[in-house]
């Protein structure tokens, strides 16, 4: 997801070799990535989160603050998270921020998503929730690598698996 370069082989996506020197590069491709640690910023509301570095314009060239809580509703509304997009994100638990990671990722054209440890902080209703976005994801034709500990998870949303060790 272009955090690190691969220091051998080749990272293909859809057959061609991709390169990325950062992660914007790989999400301009359509690879998004939700960490286990979360990377958002407590200060800002959820909407600025979501949108951060891409917020829209107005035709002034103002970031159109209407415009951002309206998609932010949007995704959220999706992801069944029940917050304004102008709650500021550090008034929220970390589960819904963890869901706010999601609405986040997915925000983009995703072809490709990662997903690292997504469930290791939310409660069982945000995991349905999850789940419901991954199959929703997963018949648009997204691809999903999802990294997890809770290998009674996989049944339920993988199609195949490998298992790592080491």
């Amino acid at each position: 997801a272009g955090v690190l370069a691969p220091d051998a082989g080749d990272v293909r996506l859809a057959g061609d070799v991709v390169e990325f020197s950062n992660p914007r590069e790989a999400l301009d491709v359509g690879i998004a990535m939700i960490f286990q640690e979360l990377n958002l910023i407590g200060n800002l509301t959820v909407a600025e989160n979501i949108f951060l570095g891409r917020e829209p314009l107005n035709r002034l060239g103002l970031i159109d603050t209407q415009e951002m809580n309206r998609k932010a509703a949007d995704l959220l509304k999706q992801l069944d998270l029940s917050v304004a997009p102008t709650t500021p994100l550090g008034n929220l638990r970390v589960g819904q921020q963890q869901v706010v990671e999601i609405a986040k990722a997915i925000s983009h054209d995703v072809r490709l998503l990662i997903m690292d440890e997504p469930t290791s902080a939310i409660t069982e209703h945000e995991i349905e929730v999850l789940f419901g976005i991954i199959d929703k994801l997963k018949r648009k034709g997204v691809a999903i690598a999802y990294i997890t500990h809770k290998l009674d998870e996989l049944p339920r949303i993988g199609d195949d698996a490998v298992v790592m060790r080491d």
